[in-house]
């Protein structure tokens, strides 16, 4: 099998791709070039196509003030990257064109800005927020289209699964590893492998592919856009991810106008993660400031980077999450066309139960009594609290109402005391340095001593609190330590370290910054 087009529903995050001698079109791997979308300024820009064809692929600049010289380098992610749900196209040399993207001042081409495009001419190219794990299989709605997110679940039973052998292709270029696998050994993508979210990882003890590795894949092909995906089931043999606990819908639920059943949606990869919709949810002649609702409604909910939530400056947010309610058609309701996210109003109450853990709490230095749940409101344009109740036994909150927003978010105050007083009688057994450098790249180093002889567990974590690498886990005795830590394969980012000595541990945040 050989396909030529990506599609936008697997690749809305692709930034640029490395250059290279060969590739000239920033799409090599591995070059450790890496473009987190938050530091991006959004710019929209007006200019002559320059386009060089005198390379292996084409490169693409921007004339803006017509005096013939390139003013900015212009990415359109690989080469063989075409979006499948608009009419957009690359220019030619000579055209007059309108990019919409994000300006990268940090890195350049030459001595060119780099402009990675979202849009050209008003058409949608790609978006680089896209959760993309969350693209199990069905319909799906990036911002244009005035849809946001991606619904999964729709077509579960549907899953045609296979078996296919290939070379696996790695992008480890952008904010989060791209996984590929091409079949036939030509160079070009023949599928694109979903392993979930980069903080997923199996008990079996299988491990994501490095670029170049021969891998046999077993999945659910998703072949109902231009290029296929394999949501990951086995790996060499290995159990990945099994979805037969999953439920019909892989945690996404279509809601019924006279439904009489309470119905329960809960986030992949997490159980704690839920909201039940109870009968009697729509609103009849209105849905708030969306108008008219549908009679049926497709539900979903996941867990998003607290980075990755817009316009939290002032927030102390130390989880966050995302809501989708989707049309039969495949339109997000809780975004608009304009990518603003908003909220409605249900006739009646939405439970709602949000899991955090302790991981997250120690790393943010939060102190767990001020805890509270806040949703987006756009017609505020600010966060609005819910009266929500705190578990702090079993790490939840939870709250009933009536309103679904497109963003949520846990905030809570940072503890006045440090880490280290919080847990003055720690000393006397061991004691733990701030990593150095920090924030670093790729490499830091993390001190610790002990007191007493003692068994010591090392673990990194992401700043979802999911274990990223455990670095030292055996029995030490008295002294002074240090451990490297490489995050060459790594995003940049928060990070959180766990020193375990005996029962009682110490957690303390980095910054990786690529």
């Amino acid at each position: 099998m050989k396909r030529y087009h990506t599609s936008v529903l697997f690749y809305l995050m692709l930034f640029f791709l490395g250059y290279g001698a060969l590739y000239a079109q920033w799409g090599g791997h591995g070059d450790g070039h890496h473009c987190d979308p938050d530091s991006l300024v959004p710019v929209t820009v007006s200019g002559t196509a320059l386009v060089d064809s005198s390379t292996m692929h084409p490169m693409y600049y921007l004339d803006e003030d017509g005096d013939g010289q390139a003013d900015y380098f212009l990415n359109f992610g690989p080469w063989w990257y075409e979006p499948d749900s608009s009419n957009a196209t690359r220019p030619n040399d000579g055209d007059f064109v309108t990019i919409g993207g994000g300006l990268n001042d940090d890195s350049l081409m030459g001595d060119l800005p780099v402009i990675i495009v979202y849009e050209i001419n008003g058409e949608f190219w790609r978006d680089p927020f896209d959760p993309y794990w969350t693209h199990h299989d069905g319909h799906g709605g990036g911002h244009h289209g005035g849809g946001h997110g991606h619904t999964w679940g729709w077509m579960h039973d549907s899953l045609q699964v296979v078996s296919v052998s290939g070379t696996a292709i790695v992008d480890s270029t952008f904010i989060f590893l791209h996984y590929y696998l091409d079949e036939n050994n030509d160079g070009i993508p023949d599928y694109y492998l979903n392993f979930g979210p980069p903080w997923y990882e199996p008990s079996s003890g299988a491990e994501r592919p490095n670029d170049g590795d021969t891998i046999d894949i077993v999945g659910g092909l998703i072949d109902n856009a231009n290029f296929p995906m394999i949501f990951v089931y086995e790996i060499n043999g290995l159990v990945w991810q099994d979805t037969t606990g999953w439920g019909p819908n892989m945690g996404g639920r279509w809601i019924h106008r006279y439904m009489n059943q309470t119905t329960h949606v809960r986030a992949p990869f997490d159980d704690g993660d839920w909201m039940e919709i109870q009968p009697g949810w729509h609103p009849g002649g209105g849905g708030g400031h969306h108008g008219h609702l549908p009679d049926n409604l497709f539900c979903q909910m996941i867990q998003v980077f607290p980075q990755n939530i817009a316009n939290t400056d002032n927030e102390n947010v130390f989880a966050a999450y995302e809501f989708g309610l989707f049309r039969p058609d495949g339109f997000n309701l809780l975004w608009d066309d304009h990518m603003h996210g908003g909220h409605i109003q249900f006739a009646n109450n939405v439970q709602y139960q949000l899991h955090y853990n302790d991981i997250q709490l120690q790393g943010f230095n939060i102190d767990e009594n001020t805890i509270q749940l806040k949703y987006w409101n756009e017609q505020s344009d600010s966060w609005e609290m819910l009266n929500a109740s705190v578990d702090v036994v079993n790490n939840t909150v939870t709250v009933a109402n009536g309103i679904v927003s497109s963003q949520v978010i846990l905030t809570g105050q940072q503890n006045p005391l440090s880490i280290d007083e919080q847990s003055p009688n720690i000393a006397a057994q061991f004691t733990l340095e701030q990593n150095y450098p920090n924030p670093f790249n790729p490499s830091t180093t993390i001190e610790f001593s002990l007191q007493e002889n003692a068994h010591v567990v090392l673990t990194i974590y992401n700043v979802l609190g999911q274990k990223v690498v455990e670095l030292m886990n055996e029995a030490k005795p008295v002294g002074v330590y240090q451990v490297d830590f490489d995050a060459s394969n790594l995003p940049s980012g928060i990070y959180f370290y766990e020193l375990k000595v005996g029962n009682v541990s110490l957690v303390k945040k980095m910054n990786l910054s690529k």
